[in-house]
């Protein structure tokens, strides 16, 4: 599998000369040998390395830089809790996962910050590479890398926060400071254009050298442009997308039970995944794993599942394969822990549950884990491109077409539990609404359901019912909690208080902050 490194600078080596000459001492003398933009991108290993620097910083080094924002869009929804019922631990996520949204909350500051040095980074590698005096294939293909990075990191900065600074060639700091948001549409524009010049020049999946699976493919840049218009809702060309993948052939439904598994990197239903390998000495693998755990079983206890997400599944075997509830068995018990009887740890979990699509049992823990775990993050996957396809056809009057893109997922999660995951036959605004219940069932936990709420314009109305379905549950975990008073302002964050001090108010807030 391979391993996208950390860490990537220009500045690679720094060569001083100890000699001394005369009366000079070798801190007078300028240094030789630097590394710069402008002598970097000389040989095709530069220019590869370069690729790989901007993989990198898409995830970044540490957790609290992007990986812990990527529980946004499970907790800001009726799917799960900030979870750690600890009050002054991670005191910022539990005011957003209860809606109490503050410009100057770290978080969505951290979130913006990182995901605009991930695009810093491709622009600089964009104009180094189109440059370098390589191989004109390869350089099409590292440039097409380039401009899916860059696309799928704007993507994600517009559907949270809106149009933001639209940045495409290296800037000077003073001069970044003086770029203000574009609109979204204009975003969603660029991220188009991007994926579109990507996917005309990128190799399928099954054309990667198993060396270099995981990183992006023409199937990746054809789903994100899909997921594009999805969120567009430019509905006859997001079917066309999803039909380019789906005809593709390079992709299918595995066993759901080992979708999320450290041993099924890159496995025949991924389209995107941020790959890890655990590698100690360089600091690699992801933090979740231990984030999102039990404290009782080594964790940090946050992005806890609702009962109210638990009880949508109904008799659904996917369940058991996303929430972990006090009691579970989820292997043998062993002298420090009893995994046949899972502890929550319910008196500080704020609903005696976890997410089993980040739990790591303990067979492929790592030594020194945190930072360190080896579980690939799925970015994108088959499953999602169909339910977007079902979405797509289904705004366009042609449910045949939808029936038989939602009912492949389903069919997949029958598999676990014969007759418990039967056919839709519906038609119209009920099927609609049941490929929107199947995208909650099929991808929760996954840090979709709040963005799918937003660009379905229910954000308000699904988690005013959550509050009331809660003041009178019985759950024994987490009956009476609710989230905050939620309003149209929820469907963006609030642009950081930083950003708009830095650019003296050339960046502005968004509306009801």
């Amino acid at each position: 599998m391979k391993t996208f490194p950390r860490i990537f600078t220009l500045a690679l080596g720094l060569s001083l000369s100890m000699g001394v000459q005369s009366c000079k001492t070798f801190l007078d003398v300028q240094p030789q040998g630097q590394q710069t933009t402008d002598n970097y991108y000389t040989t095709a290993d530069e220019c590869k390395a370069a690729v790989m620097g901007c993989y990198s910083l898409t995830d970044q080094d540490d957790w609290w830089k992007i990986d812990r924002s990527r529980m946004f869009g499970d907790a800001g929804s009726d799917d799960a809790w900030k979870g750690n019922a600890i009050a002054g631990d991670q005191r910022e996520f539990g005011d957003f996962a209860r809606f109490f949204w503050l410009p100057n909350n770290e978080w969505f500051d951290n979130r913006y910050t990182f995901i605009f040095q991930a695009i810093g980074n491709c622009n600089a590698a964009l104009v180094g590479i189109d440059k370098a005096p390589i191989d004109a294939t390869l350089k099409q293909q590292l440039l097409g890398e380039l401009k899916f990075i860059r696309a799928y990191n704007y993507f994600e900065l517009v559907k949270g926060y809106g149009g933001v600074p639209l940045v495409l060639t290296p800037v000077a700091p003073s001069e970044a400071l003086t770029i203000p948001r574009a609109s979204s549409q204009a975003c969603y524009a660029q991220i188009i254009k991007d994926l579109q010049e990507a996917a005309a020049v990128l190799p399928e999946k099954s054309a990667r050298a198993s060396t270099d699976k995981g990183r992006a493919t023409k199937g990746a840049a054809n789903a994100y442009l899909a997921k594009a218009y999805l969120f567009t809702e430019q509905w006859a060309q997001c079917q066309q997308a999803a039909e380019t993948v789906i005809n593709s052939g390079q992709y299918s439904l595995g066993d759901f039970s080992k979708v999320w598994n450290v041993s099924n990197p890159n496995g025949v239903e991924s389209i995107f995944e941020i790959n890890y390998n655990a590698d100690q000495t360089f600091n690699l693998g992801t933090d979740l794993t231990v984030v999102m755990r039990s404290r009782a079983d080594g964790g940090w206890g946050f992005n806890t599942p609702t009962s109210n997400l638990e009880q949508a599944f109904g008799n659904d075997p996917r369940r058991q394969w996303t929430i972990i509830k006090q009691g579970d068995n989820v292997g043998a018990k062993t002298a420090s822990f009893d995994y046949s009887s899972y502890d929550t740890k319910p008196s500080e979990n704020e609903s005696g549950r976890i997410s089993r699509k980040m739990f790591l049992p303990l067979a492929d823990r790592p030594a020194n884990e945190r930072g360190h775990a080896p579980l690939n993050r799925i970015e994108l996957r088959y499953a999602d491109l169909l339910l977007m396809h079902a979405e797509a056809s289904n705004k366009l009057g042609q449910d045949s077409k939808a029936i038989t893109s939602l009912n492949l997922v389903r069919k997949r999660a029958n598999d676990l539990n014969p007759g418990t995951v039967l056919p839709r036959t519906s038609t119209g605004a009920q099927l609609l609404a049941d490929i929107w219940l199947e995208r909650r069932l099929e991808l929760a936990m996954e840090g979709h359901r709040y963005y799918d709420l937003v660009r379905q314009k229910r954000l308000v109305a699904v988690m005013t019912a959550f509050n009331a379905a809660q003041a009178t549950s019985t759950d024994p975990y987490d009956k009476g909690k609710v989230k905050d008073q939620i309003s149209d302002k929820n469907n963006f964050f609030p642009i950081p208080t930083p950003q708009i001090q830095l650019s003296n108010g050339v960046v502005t807030q968004n509306p009801g902050y």
